[in-house]
């Protein structure tokens, strides 16, 4: 019996010990926070193609939006609520752009900040600026079994000061 426990014990001592690296949670939010980044730079990326479809994948089905002046001041509720919208917008600046194939607008995010709430939620803000205003953009992303979706974006211009 004791040769029988010392042959068990050099069996598993001669085996290689197999440990898995964990990431840190620091990795983890890095890693979270990145995602969420190529997530709004798609965002932003479909909407300067004005590719409503593409535009309206980002959104969850229960999204709400509130739009900046001169839209309309009632929040919108529901992704069909904000395509109608959106399409509106969308036809609007097609008309008024002098390009006529896609991007209709650059919109390079400045001072973009993303603060994760949780590892299934968190806020994205950024400007937008032009000679004329500042756009500011709140979104409030979730993650979804399909990725990150918007639950809720909040919009504001305010005028540049020089």
């Amino acid at each position: 019996m004791k040769s029988m426990i010392v042959a068990v014990a050099i069996a598993l001592s001669s085996q290689p010990c197999i440990t898995t690296a964990q990431p840190s949670p620091h990795a983890i939010a890095d890693e979270q926070r990145q995602s969420v980044q190529r997530f709004t730079s798609r965002f932003l990326k479909s909407f300067e193609d004005l590719d409503l479809d593409a535009f309206m994948d980002c959104f969850a089905p229960d999204a709400s939006v509130f739009f900046p002046i001169p839209e309309p001041p009632d929040r919108f509720d529901g992704k069909e609520a904000i395509r109608e919208h959106f399409a509106l917008v969308f036809s609007s600046i097609r008309k008024s752009s002098d390009a006529k194939k896609p991007p209709y607008h650059h919109l390079p995010p400045e001072r973009l900040a993303i603060v994760m709430l949780s590892e299934n939620a968190a806020l994205v803000t950024f400007e937008l600026e032009n000679k004329e205003r500042i756009a500011r953009r709140t979104l409030v992303v979730v993650r979804s079994p399909n990725g990150w979706l918007i639950k809720h974006l909040h919009a504001s211009n305010t005028q540049v000061q020089r």
